[in-house]
């Protein structure tokens, strides 16, 4: 089973410099932000997020002169539900023992169902997901974040 519209994860390269992420979450106002990553690389850095309409956000941003990662193109993500029986760490072990490498891992800043979401780049996303499915993980979908 294979999530019918994956999740996709709109990368905003920046100056590492203060008012910055003010001026990148400013030009998202009136956008629903599921998921933010913040990194840093000395000079630079990296806003990684998830929103509920990631074309129309990159485009936008774009549009108010942020400079956008990967050649404008957004990176399938895979979104999971954190819960009692389905931790992190299960989730983690199950995709390791599948020999599926995890190259990052972040977050939600908005609960589903009162849950947080785990987001995760890993290099064999439709194998991940895949692997999650039959193991009881609920995978989410861009229609989960409407």
């Amino acid at each position: 089973m294979v999530i019918e519209m994956p999740l996709y994860q709109v990368s905003v390269l920046t100056e590492n410099k203060p008012a910055t992420m003010a001026k990148v979450l400013s030009a998202l106002d009136g956008f629903k932000i599921f998921a933010l990553s913040i990194a840093e690389a000395g000079e630079f850095g990296l806003v990684r997020l998830i929103s509920s309409e990631p074309q129309k956000a990159s485009d936008h941003l774009e549009r108010s002169g942020f400079s956008l990662a990967k050649s404008k193109k957004n990176v399938e993500v895979t979104g999971v539900l954190v819960t009692d029986k389905n931790k992190p760490s299960k989730i983690a072990g199950l995709l390791g023992g599948s020999g599926i490498n995890i190259d990052y891992a972040y977050s939600s800043s908005l609960p589903i169902n009162g849950r947080f979401a785990l987001i995760l780049r890993t290099d064999n996303v439709e194998k991940g997901e895949e692997i999650l499915i039959q193991n009881g993980i609920q995978v989410l979908g861009q229609k989960d974040l409407l």
